[in-house]
């Protein structure tokens, strides 16, 4: 009895413990994070947390550090040491804003194998900057603007390298001169014309170099770097391919002239004489069906046809007669209302005048009516005008006087 009571003690303290245990390493886990076992390495992943800093409180005994997808800028120097990360094995800094480095920002990750800084703003790197690294391995710098300022790193560790996507178009021959281990270079998606083969010959451990996707020109330069890559053993895609495209009548084969011998000794064989005639004619037939069967081939890919120029030009005049008539018919419309309204202004212009003339005739009859009924223009002034029609009609009481013309007050 008292032996199972110790051993349910023993169960129940180990139980305890455990969950203390991991309640404790949960704790240790910061609120921006998630952490995890990633091929057998402790990780932190703190992915699209929007910081602009790398200090998120993870564990200091992460050995994977995933910081992708953040607004992070600078990294100064000393900066992951101080924290704590010195433990850190592969480190993910891609997909942020990091703009400056400085020298000693990795001083202290001497552990470390793999850095990712791809997609970043990066113009420049100190040449210095990866050298105490000791165990660097892979670097990813693909997606930066480096453009003529690519970084002459120096690195005696260092075995793969990706400078992908970065915008660079001229690469100095002295550029991977401190990278003697380098193993695999990607060079793809640049803007490079040409490339001298002394810029790698230095890189004695290469086993594979990415070229596709740069404008090459295909010059000596670039024959002699392929040349150079192939002799040696290394990896590559065939930039500048020595067989072009097949050009028209390329194969066209040239018959030999065929003269008969007028000379020939009339004591010859009749019967050699025709077999002869015959293999002649044969293979004279042979070698015009492949002339001619090869000239179809090459001419082929280019056939001229007349009835596509005669639609193209219809189709050209019809689209011509159509923009003319649609001009035409605006002018004519234009000119058309444009005599409508000159015919209305007038129209008006002349009825305004005829009734101003009728009113000022009106306005003289009745000042004669006026004078034959007194004889005396005694309230009247010399020269004074007879007031307008439209007057009298808006202010009868002003006009007393009755008109012959006009019954206008025939009431009062």
């Amino acid at each position: 009895m008292i032996n199972g009571t110790v051993v349910y003690f023993a169960i129940s303290l180990a139980s305890m413990l455990f969950s203390f245990g991991i309640a404790a390493s949960a704790q240790q886990c910061s609120s921006f994070c998630v952490c995890d076992t990633w091929y057998d390495l402790e990780r932190a992943s703190c992915v699209g947390r929007h910081l602009y800093n790398i200090h998120t409180g993870a564990p200091d005994n992460v050995q994977a550090l995933d910081l992708s997808d953040n607004v992070i800028s600078v990294l100064t120097s000393f900066e992951l040491a101080n924290i704590g990360f010195t433990r850190l094995k592969y480190l993910n800094l891609s997909k942020n804003a990091i703009s400056e480095i400085d020298l000693n920002a990795f001083d202290g990750l001497t552990d470390l194998m793999v850095m990712d800084l791809s997609r970043n703003r990066l113009n420049d790197i100190s040449a210095e900057v990866f050298e105490r690294n000791k165990n660097l391995r892979i670097l990813k710098l693909s997606k930066n603007n480096f453009k003529s300022h690519i970084p002459k790193l120096r690195s005696s560790s260092l075995t793969e390298l990706s400078l992908d996507s970065c915008q660079i178009s001229h690469l100095p021959l002295d550029t991977f001169n401190g990278l003697k281990h380098l193993r695999r270079l990607d060079l793809a998606n640049n803007l490079m014309i040409q490339m001298n083969a002394i810029a790698v010959q230095t890189l004695h451990f290469l086993q594979k170099l990415s070229l596709e996707g740069n404008p090459w020109s295909c010059d000596k330069i670039m024959v002699d770097l392929q040349m150079y890559l192939r002799n040696n053993g290394i990896e590559f895609d065939e930039i500048c391919s020595k067989k072009g495209n097949v050009r028209k009548f390329e194969k066209m084969i040239v018959l030999p002239t065929m003269t008969r011998n007028y000379h020939r000794s009339k004591v010859a064989n009749p019967k050699e004489t025709k077999q002869r005639t015959n293999r002649i004619e044969m293979e004279s037939n042979i070698l015009n069906n492949k002339t001619l069967s090869t000239c179809q081939e090459t001419a082929s890919p280019t056939p001229v046809t007349d009835s596509e120029d005669n639609y193209s030009v219809a189709y050209w005049f019809l689209i011509l007669g159509f923009i003319l008539g649609i001009l035409s018919r605006l002018v004519i419309s234009y000119i058309w209302l444009l005599g409508v309204y000159l015919c209305n202004r007038r129209y008006s212009v002349e009825r305004f005048n005829s009734g101003f003339i009728i009113s000022r005739e009106q306005s003289l009859l009745s000042l004669n009516g006026r004078m034959e009924n007194d004889g005396s223009l005694s309230e009247f002034y010399p020269n004074t005008p007879p007031p307008a029609y439209r007057d009298v009609m808006l202010q009868p009481s002003l006009y007393r006087y009755p008109s012959r013309v006009s019954n206008l007050n025939r009431d009062r």
